[in-house]
């Protein structure tokens, strides 16, 4: 058997030699971002970068963009350009060694998202059901997190309690057309190995109940699916990394965007609003800081006492 594993390390060193310390690094998705050299260093005259880290790189496809100044000065196109713009030959000789680009690795292919055929909506669970013992227990364990009926209906959320999902509560997700494009899947059990278990898709393409979004009023960036069922017109990122395909959409659709992460998660809310706030969303980001250990759900979505902010 091949094995396609690919050692990505030479390249990233290539990178910062060239480009000093990098800002952010998902090596899963082989994204890597530096401040430009060309609108951080070259247009504003900074001897040590403005910080904001959008000069973006994914090394695993070989391709970068800055997200200010790639349509006005050209910073866009394959990593071999950027390279051998600002490397030396050496390091241009040594990057042709190390690209993956002749690696023929084979592309996952993934199953149609389809919810669960022992799921059962809370709203439409009948009345025989609702005195059940497995009823009672994801019922409990959704109003233990403060969820509300009109959310319930809302998201259309439900459970499964047996077959492959069974003891988890189901929280699906519907694309911009009002089709399934993924689910969450999290136990109501309160000992469980695994919290949640959720289908395999590609989430490079997945934004979370698009449908629902109205991309001309503010929209809140979280963390998890929970999250966003306690704040209006909010996208879960359904982790600490923003993908690719949601920066996009933003960058090209969003009024106003307004991050929103847990408090242990400060820091990468920092780096997310520094990547946002730019080009044409300069200005138009702004960042909530939440105190202690409150997070949204216990906040139960009510934000009025903290005040939305701008980062120098």
């Amino acid at each position: 058997m091949i094995n396609h594993e690919i050692d990505y390390s030479g390249v990233i060193d290539i990178l910062e030699d060239l480009f000093g310390n990098y800002k952010l690094h998902n090596d899963y998705r082989g994204q890597i971002s530096f401040d430009c050299p060309v609108c951080s260093y070259d247009i504003k005259g900074l001897e040590h970068g403005d910080g904001k880290g959008n000069l973006e790189i994914n090394y695993k496809h070989n391709v970068y963009k800055c997200w200010v100044c790639a349509e006005s000065h050209d910073t866009h196109g394959s990593l071999f350009r950027l390279i051998k713009k600002y490397g030396t030959a050496k390091q241009l000789k040594k990057y042709q060694l190390l690209r993956p680009e002749d690696v023929d690795a084979p592309k996952k292919n993934y199953k149609q998202v389809r919810l669960p055929k022992e799921f059962i909506s809370f709203k439409s669970a009948s009345s025989g059901l609702k005195l059940t013992p497995h009823f009672k227990q994801a019922w409990n364990y959704i109003k233990s997190r403060n969820i509300t009926d009109e959310m319930i209906e809302k998201f259309n959320i439900g459970f499964c309690y047996e077959g492959q999902y069974e003891n988890r509560i189901i929280i699906p997700s519907y694309d911009k057309d009002g089709n399934l494009n993924y689910f969450i899947a999290r136990s109501y059990l309160s000992r469980t190995k695994m919290k949640y278990k959720n289908p395999e898709i590609d989430k490079e393409t997945l934004i979370w109940n698009e449908h629902i979004i109205k991309w001309e009023e503010p929209i809140y960036i979280v963390e998890g699916a929970f999250d966003s069922i306690f704040v209006d017109n909010s996208i879960p990122m359904l982790g600490k990394y923003m993908t690719q395909n949601l920066f996009n959409k933003l960058y090209n659709s969003a009024n106003r965007i307004i991050i929103l992460l847990d408090p242990d998660a400060w820091t990468d809310a920092e780096r997310l609003y520094h990547k946002l706030n730019c080009g044409k969303l300069m200005g138009r980001v702004g960042i909530v800081k939440l105190e202690g250990d409150k997070d949204i759900a216990d906040l139960k979505g009510d934000l009025s006492q903290y005040k939305i902010k701008q980062l120098d």
